[in-house]
């Protein structure tokens, strides 16, 4: 006799810190268009140093990080699989930190999850990297909160470069705190500015929760990053 399988269910990753939280973090990998198989393990990969560079550089701010693992390793056309279980962390990390701003930050399809969910009155602040933002995802969610995004222009997969500047563009018209960088020649992954994009990122999240000074011009569309500090 076969068991049916039990479905699965969103999970936040443990905060090891202890002590008040005046912050968080949720960390939103990538993933496919299409999946009902569970998620990748590489695509958590891909933030495993962002989230390192935030636990430390955040621990003396209070600032809790987390990464989202997802119901399923895909978007799902209108099921947007992965924005329901965004805003199910997000209601989740009100619960557990109540009135603790929030920054969201996501790699490709996470990156679109991202946005779709920034109007939850926790956000204050929302990034993609190489995020998918195809044309016609909405951008009134974005009002009041901080922006920004980073791609390669060598990006050539469905979370092209041109749409995410697309984006931007029609963007700025409600949010003034925006900055976009392109990574000359960078492909989707941006291995080889890793380093520069976790530090550029990282900085961008504690201007977002009030630890920092903000690193970023508003309203900039740059064509480098800038030189880690």
């Amino acid at each position: 006799m076969f068991r049916a399988q039990r479905p699965r269910t969103a999970e936040l990753t443990p905060w090891p810190g202890e002590g008040p939280v005046n912050g968080v973090v949720l960390l939103l990998p990538g993933g496919f268009i299409r999946s009902r198989r569970a998620p990748v393990k590489v695509a958590e990969l891909g933030l495993r140093d962002l989230a390192a560079e935030l636990t430390e550089r955040g621990r003396p701010h209070g600032l809790a990080v987390h990464l989202l693992r997802y119901r399923h390793g895909g978007w799902n056309g209108a099921d947007a699989d992965t924005a329901v279980d965004t805003r199910w962390a997000l209601d989740e990390l009100t619960r557990r930190y109540p009135g603790a701003p929030v920054v969201l930050i996501g790699n490709s399809l996470g990156g679109r999850a991202a946005f779709w969910c920034a109007g939850h009155p926790s956000v204050v602040g929302v990034a993609g990297i190489a995020p998918w933002l195809p044309s016609g995802d909405a951008v009134e969610q974005l009002a009041g909160r901080r922006v920004l995004i980073v791609h390669g222009t060598g990006d050539h997969s469905s979370a092209g470069a041109a749409q995410s500047l697309e984006y931007a563009l029609r963007a700025r018209r409600v949010v003034p705190d925006l900055a976009r960088y392109e990574v000359p020649g960078g492909s989707h992954y941006l291995i080889r500015e890793a380093r520069d994009i976790s530090a550029l990122t990282t900085a961008f999240a504690l201007a977002a929760v009030g630890a920092e000074p903000a690193p970023l011009a508003a309203g900039a569309v740059c064509s480098r990053l800038p030189a880690r500090a």
